[in-house]
């Protein structure tokens, strides 16, 4: 006797059905415990689409039916080139539900990671900032997404690489909010989940899953999207999988691994490293609050894919003797080879043991090594020649030159002197042209600040601090800030903005711990933020104001003062 067919057969015996008299079933794409998904044509507008189908034996649960129509309305109502648009669902034959989709010709995140991972940093944040702008559209609308994973992400072929985000099945959303249903037939909305049952993807759940799907937000989203990036740069998941509970757990007590030490085989940028960690941070409050905050992180983080590209700012500045920078930047570059090959000949024959041999050798290579010597100080006078004029124009550009002159000067002395900024003036003139280009955006603002963020060591990250204190808020004032929250979590600024960094980001009741490394470490920008943690520097009834009165605070201002004199 012929029983009931599995849920492969039923799928298989589909295909070729017409549904709602428009769409062909025409393969199956994927299979599910609760559903299929098929390859189908829709006859009316020839053109393909992806449908998906419940089992009818869901019909029992209705909150899987609640979830089907959750992601219809969510992927009809967000429009988004990074979102699988929905555009119909329906019913057939004994009840069985089935939605259309948008068909997306690629393949998964999932699939692309265990054929070609891990990736480069620069594929990654490409890939990476679809996804967070993907994600941002839908946390715009009060939607979180709750399962994001590898397998939710598609990848089309390139170039250029385009990522669809999809399956928003069980996703936290109003739905009222999205689509308000005026009908006097309206039906109460369900929860799709339960107090005590959590649903999702374990190996991407974020550490405040173990308090139940409510405590879920933004910021949830954003540490599976951590969990996401650190597979891509990496190559593997940041924790040992096997056990869902152990995973949890894991995911909560346990640090992150660097990225060195899990694959010694992978090389990725600090800013891009400390931009993943921030995101699996275990406390929710101290990951990025929101997808504008990381999308500035991802700008300001991410190198230009062509490092070489910095230069030609500087080639095409407008000048009086822009042939002769050339001249001369062509000889620095000389400069800095020719002492490298002396350096490493010179080491080399010190290595040699004491011979007959060695008397002929160093005579011979002596009288080389002086007119090779004489070739690279009188290069090295260039270049110092050089610096000295972008130092002058340097200034002269924070009075009002054109902007993207200014910035191609900015980054010309990047090439040609880095320690120029821990001059104050220079530094008061960087800072000026930052917050000019930087508001104005675009390619020279990127390889500016990216000079300021990596160029010229701490004193330029003290440059972007200062356009950080911009009294409104602005486009250049929000990317140093950007930049500061990623490099405050690297050894690249200088003690005194680290330790000047975690205070202000610290909160309240963990400031006084900082209070003893801000005395010893701080300077006279430390002040200005000290005072502003009590009356009268801050407004008493105001939420800045941390202290009234606390001891601390007044022990590690005096002591302050002492060592560094009256604040700036």
């Amino acid at each position: 006797m012929a029983g009931t067919p599995t849920p492969d057969e039923r799928a298989k015996s589909l295909i070729g059905r017409v549904l709602s008299d428009r769409y062909r079933l025409d393969g199956i794409v994927a299979m599910g415990s609760m559903g299929a998904v098929y390859r189908g044509f829709h006859l009316k507008m020839r053109k393909e689409v992806a449908i998906k189908i419940l089992h009818p034996e869901t019909e029992g649960f209705p909150d899987l039916v609640d979830r089907f129509e959750r992601e219809a309305i969510v992927g009809a109502h967000i429009t988004h080139p990074n979102i699988a648009v929905a555009s119909d669902m329906g019913t057939f034959d004994d009840g069985s539900y089935f939605l259309v989709l948008e068909l997306v010709k690629g393949q998964t995140l999932r699939d692309l990671l265990d054929r070609e991972g891990p990736l480069k940093p620069e594929r990654a944040m490409r890939l990476l900032r679809q996804l967070a702008s993907a994600l941002g559209a839908a946390h715009v609308r009060g939607v979180v997404h709750r399962d994001l994973k590898t397998l939710n992400v598609m990848v089309t072929a390139g170039p250029p690489e385009v990522v669809k985000l999809i399956d928003f099945g069980l996703a936290r959303v109003q739905i009222d909010d999205i689509a308000p249903d005026t009908s006097a037939e309206r039906t109460e909305q369900r929860s799709v989940s339960s107090p005590g049952v959590v649903f999702g993807t374990v190996a991407t759940m974020a550490p405040e899953i173990t308090l139940g799907m409510e405590a879920i937000d933004e910021r949830s989203d954003l540490y599976s999207v951590g969990v996401m990036l650190y597979e891509m740069l990496v190559g593997q998941h940041p924790f040992e999988l096997g056990d869902a509970t152990a995973v949890l757990l894991q995911h909560r007590d346990s640090p992150v691994p660097p990225m060195s030490e899990k694959n010694p085989a992978v090389h990725v940028p600090p800013a891009i490293e400390a931009m993943t960690m921030k995101l699996l941070e275990k406390s929710p409050r101290d990951r990025y609050q929101n997808v504008p905050a990381l999308l500035e992180a991802i700008d300001a983080g991410s190198p230009p894919l062509d490092e070489s590209s910095i230069p030609r700012a500087f080639t095409a500045a407008p000048s009086h003797n822009s042939e002769e920078r050339r001249r001369l930047f062509t000889i620095v570059v000389g400069a800095v080879l020719a002492l490298g090959l002396i350096v490493l000949l010179v080491g080399a024959l010190k290595k040699r043991d004491g011979s007959t041999r060695q008397g002929a050798v160093d005579e011979s290579t002596s009288q080389h090594d002086a007119a090779d010597l004489g070739s690279a100080k009188a290069q090295t006078a260039a270049t110092r020649d050089l610096a000295q004029e972008l130092r002058a124009d340097l200034v002269r550009a924070a009075g009002g030159a054109d902007d993207a002159e200014a910035g191609a000067i900015l980054i010309a002395l990047a090439d040609t002197d880095k320690t120029a900024l821990r001059e104050p003036a220079l530094r008061a003139a960087a800072t000026k042209i930052a917050l000019r280009i930087g508001e104005r955006g675009g390619d020279d603002a990127t390889q500016a600040f990216y000079a300021l963020s990596y160029r010229f060591g701490a004193s330029g990250l003290d440059v972007l601090y200062e356009v950080s204190l911009a009294e409104k808020s602005s486009k250049a004032k929000n990317r140093a800030q950007a930049i500061l929250d990623v490099q405050s979590k690297t050894d690249r600024p200088s003690p005194a903005l680290r330790i000047l960094l975690e205070l202000k980001n610290a909160k309240c009741r963990q400031k006084p711990l900082l209070f003893a490394r801000a005395s010893s470490e701080g300077d006279a920008r430390m002040l200005v933020v000290l005072e502003k943690l009590r009356p009268p520097g801050c407004d008493p009834n105001g939420e800045s104001c941390c202290f009234r009165r606390h001891l601390g605070l007044e022990k590690t201002i005096e002591s302050l003062s002492a060592r560094t004199g009256p604040k700036p």
